[in-house]
């Protein structure tokens, strides 16, 4: 009942909270129900979204919550997805209060104590600001499932039974396949936590053995997860996120979590102003959890001896006073220590997500807490009193319910967005330049967000100022080529000052001092095109280092910071390239394609003047299966604008051609043996159980 109250910014069934994220993730949700009815299992491809060129997201992202929403989607609320995103969002409020209860009583062996921990997570502060004012729906999943994967981490440890470790070690692939950040700083916190109880105890073969089965537990884990968490270890060097994480540190980010609001009673935006990256995301800790880390520290480091029932959990209480304050100071980030640490650490990218280790090392103390200050003498009295408190300190994260997005609209055009639409694009180099090929519009070195995502779905021609460090790096063309650059496409007219001259600059790969203007083009009209040759005569004074060129397009005028021309492309391309690198572009192969369930299919001619295909599959190496005519064949990337799509090499005649989105296929059969392994032993242990309790029967 209390996990349905706290949903009640999102009461409407027809208009959506969408001022955060919501909007995205649930159109995420309704392309997983969209791959399941494609017959994907597990959810790799997102169909519906960049014009279904088969964009990998949910192998890189998230697969759990998607899938489980999708399912709810499709066979219980067929009609309204929302209600299926909800469901989800209510049951990972509930499970994980009800697993931090699990695991509260535990430890304090009082239900009471228990009961006000579970609430005090599921009502935590910034779980309510990853539901609804973020609406990070795959972070506050895995926020459900976080406390399951310590509760049967805790169990595991305390008990050689092998049922525990074959569920944590699932509860540790639930949460690896729900939201990689989390579970890379959960694998880093409860490391940090199992380090402290080492500290407290002896050196026994018994802890030895606790620590084999925990370790067990975390590595099946793994092999259960490793058809997914493969690929986001090897190949997201990739993709476009990468390119975030190694550029932008979270520190970058605490100006979001000054330590005022951190610990401030009521939720409060970072800045006088009221502005923040969202509305209503208000990152603090919650004085609930202050005042049961408070009350436990003075407990713990007076005289007073703690209770008897508690003295067994004297590690326990130890490791969580040493990391809420932890997660805290991680949190607050007053020095930047992070340029320091390896920059895969960077993935989390905002340091209030770790408020989330916060909540569960909070709520624990607030369970130790409540028998500490009353003497084991809790009632309902106690608790009725104790959710009272919780809930009215709370409340203030709750934001009021703001939008005007239907879930109609949603229904109508499903896509992501600038939150999740160009985040996992595979930018492996193409090292060759081809014809007919559009080419890349942003710089190299291009970061995930609202500008990129709008240069690329809009196709806008980057135009820079003079002496502004931005550009594209290309390969250089053959010697025998004779390459044409083709500029093609609608000049809104509101953003250009007149007159107004877009000049095209060939650089030198390491000098902007060497460099040539090779075109000049008037902006000043509704419509541009252009055919500027790269002649050997114009660009003879410059030197191409390592086979490589930069292309600038500089506005000649006099213009204000901040502002650009705006060029809408519709073509943007090189002809006079030999037949060799010539290719068939997207615009004739589309039509001669088709999807057939998870398989892209095509039936291609191919002719002299072209011998390169492009397909309508974007280009992830090593995890496609392509086959031609009936046999395997080798791929690469050949650019449509920002997109890498599958590039195949044919000789001239009529071709059948195959594309299905595999995976890394060892990484799979290791998890479909770790699977069966898994099933086996549960059905074993069963089997037995079932057995025992059979000869008890008949004994009896």
């Amino acid at each position: 009942m209390i996990a349905i109250g706290l949903m009640g910014p999102m009461a409407s069934d027809s208009i959506i909270f969408s001022t955060g994220e919501t909007q995205a993730h649930l159109a995420y949700l309704i392309q997983g129900r969209m791959a399941l009815e494609e017959g994907q299992f597990p959810l790799r491809i997102a169909p519906y979204e960049n014009k279904g060129l088969r964009y990998a997201s949910f192998q890189f992202y998230s697969q759990i919550p998607y899938t489980l929403g999708g399912l709810i989607y499709k066979f219980i609320t067929p009609n309204n997805p929302y209600t299926a995103y909800k469901i989800m969002l209510w049951g990972a409020l509930l499970i994980g209060g009800l697993f931090i209860y699990r695991l509260s009583r535990l430890l304090t062996c009082d239900r009471i104590a228990a009961i006000l921990a579970g609430l005090s997570y599921m009502s935590a502060p910034y779980f309510l600001n990853t539901v609804h004012a973020r609406g990070a729906f795959p972070e506050a999943i895995a926020q459900g499932i976080l406390p399951i994967v310590l509760y049967y981490i805790i169990r595991t440890y305390n008990s050689p039974k092998i049922n525990y470790i074959l569920l944590s070690s699932i509860a540790w692939f639930a949460l690896a396949t729900t939201h990689i950040i989390t579970f890379i700083y959960g694998s880093l916190f409860f490391g940090i936590l199992g380090l402290l109880l080492i500290l407290k105890q002896p050196k026994t073969r018994a802890l030895r053995k606790q620590l084999t089965r925990v370790t067990i537990s975390y590595i099946s884990g793994w092999l259960l997860g490793m058809y997914f968490l493969m690929p986001v270890v090897l190949e997201s060097k990739y993709v476009s996120m990468r390119f975030y994480v190694d550029q932008i540190s979270p520190y970058v980010t605490n100006w979001m979590t000054p330590l005022a609001n951190l610990l401030s009673p009521t939720a409060l935006p970072p800045t006088p102003t009221g502005e923040g990256i969202t509305y209503g995301l208000t990152p603090a800790v919650g004085w609930v959890f202050l005042a049961a880390w408070g009350v436990v520290l003075y407990y713990y480091s007076s005289s007073k001896t703690l209770p008897s029932n508690l003295s067994a959990n004297h590690t326990y209480i130890f490791g969580l006073l040493y990391i809420f304050p932890l997660a805290l100071f991680i949190t607050w980030s007053p020095i930047n220590f992070w340029h320091v640490l390896p920059r895969s650490l960077w993935v989390t990218q905002f340091t209030f997500r770790f408020l989330t280790h916060v909540m569960w090392s909070g709520a624990l103390l607030i369970g130790y807490a409540s028998i500490l200050l009353f003497k084991r003498h809790l009632n309902s009295r106690h608790l009725l009193i104790g959710i009272l408190l919780i809930v009215i300190a709370n409340r203030s994260w709750l934001p009021i319910p703001k939008g005007h997005i239907t879930v109609n609209e949603v229904l109508g055009d499903p896509k992501f967005g600038h939150s999740g639409a160009v985040d996992y694009l595979n930018r492996s180099s193409v090292d060759t330049l081809y014809g007919n090929a559009q080419l890349p519009l942003l710089a190299n070195t291009w970061i995930p967000g609202h500008g990129s995502w709008d240069h690329i779905n809009n196709r806008l021609l980057p135009v820079v100022l003079e002496n502004e460090p931005s550009w594209r790096i290309l390969p250089v063309w053959k010697e025998t080529d004779n390459p044409v650059l083709i500029l093609e496409g609608k000049v809104v007219q509101d953003t250009v000052p007149n007159p107004t001259t877009l000049l095209v600059t060939v650089l030198e790969l390491h000098s902007d001092k060497n460099k040539e203007i090779i075109g000049e083009i008037s902006l000043n009209q509704p419509r541009i095109s252009a055919r500027i040759p790269f002649t050997s005569e114009k660009l003879k004074n410059l030197e191409f280092h390592e086979g490589l060129f930069r292309l600038q397009f500089i506005v000649k005028r006099n213009i204000e910071q901040g502002q650009r021309p705006k060029i809408e492309l519709d073509n943007f391309v090189f002809e006079g390239m030999s037949f060799e690198n010539t290719i068939i572009p997207l615009d004739v192969t589309k039509d001669q394609c088709m999807l057939r369930g998870i398989k892209t299919l095509c039936k291609v001619s191919v002719e002299e003047q072209a011998r390169v295909v492009q397909l309508p599959a974007m280009y992830y190496p090593r995890m496609q299966r392509v086959k031609i005519d009936g046999r395997l064949a080798e791929y690469f990337p050949v650019n449509y604008y920002d997109y890498n799509l599958v590039g195949l090499r044919l000789k001239p005649g009529n071709h059948n051609i195959q594309v299905i989105f595999v995976g890394l296929d060892w990484a799979n059969s290791i998890s479909f043996v770790a699977w069966l392994s898994v099933i086996a032993i549960a059905i074993t242990l069963n089997t037995n159980n079932i057995k025992k309790m059979s000869n008890k029967t008949i004994k009896k």
